[in-house]
């Protein structure tokens, strides 16, 4: 069934506007007439005046969606792709570099994530953890099961099977991060706020989940500046002392890099 496509942006005069309250413009993908909705329980949107969808990848948005896409510039969000063969997307956000971002909160085929990560060329996908109660649960329930990964920084395997989320995103090329919100994780030491879980695929294996932090995965895509996870913990030396001793990178010791 067809659906009616929210976009944050539309022509107006030949200029790229939000939507405001009667203004009337055009679609920058399909060219068609669209309208200005300014509810007061919806996000303010443009929307099409026929059921035409001109970019089936889109997905209704969220107040979640509009607060990834507004850590990036306006000039960068809703970008349209134009394949040589006709073929046209939108894109949540594009940096200046050409890298694709796309803010996946909606359930997404293996074959429609397939033709993306074809589509769009690099890109990385920021999925919303907290669409499905039971995600977390499963998660969290992975890692205290999982074994650590002996690197400069915190990560674990989490094995194919143990958790919902991340075997649905399994089998892509290209970074897939989680963002759970303001969630308890099990290793208490963890930060409650600020985190996402970056998954790297191991085949026949699960993936490696590293929880960065969430401004300098922004910062990275804005600026190239690297992306920084949690100092891994040091063993234990002196009895009394805490067996878990954790801090950001750059509190105390060395930046982790990747």
């Amino acid at each position: 069934m067809a659906v009616w496509i929210d976009m944050k942006f539309a022509l107006v005069e030949g200029i790229r506007q939000e939507a405001t309250t009667g203004a009337h413009g055009l679609c920058p993908g399909c060219s068609s007439f669209v309208i200005a909705k300014c509810g007061e329980i919806r996000l303010h949107h443009w929307a099409h005046l026929s059921t035409r969808v001109c970019d089936p990848w889109r997905e209704k948005e969220t107040e979640w969606h509009r607060g990834w896409k507004n850590e990036f510039p306006v000039e960068w969000q809703e970008v349209w792709h134009r394949a040589p063969s006709g073929e046209i997307h939108i894109s949540d956000v594009t940096t200046a570099n050409g890298t694709v971002l796309e803010f996946q909160h909606s359930p997404i085929t293996p074959l429609e994530k397939a033709s993306r990560e074809a589509f769009y060329r690099p890109m990385a996908w920021v999925v919303n953890g907290a669409r499905l109660k039971r995600d977390l649960p499963s998660f969290c329930s992975a890692l205290t099961d999982a074994s650590s990964v002996g690197t400069e920084v915190r990560a674990w395997l989490v094995r194919s099977g143990t958790s919902l989320i991340v075997d649905r995103w399994a089998g892509g090329f290209y970074p897939v991060f989680l963002d759970f919100g303001d969630a308890v994780f099990p290793p208490r030491w963890l930060p409650t706020t600020g985190l996402l879980w970056w998954l790297r695929y191991v085949p026949k294996l699960g993936a490696i989940a590293t929880p960065v932090l969430r401004q300098s995965v922004v910062d990275h895509y804005r600026m190239g500046t690297p992306i920084r996870g949690l100092k891994a913990i040091a063993p234990t030396r002196r009895p009394g002392l805490p067996g878990f001793e954790a801090h950001l990178a750059g509190k105390r010791g060395r930046r982790a890099r990747f």
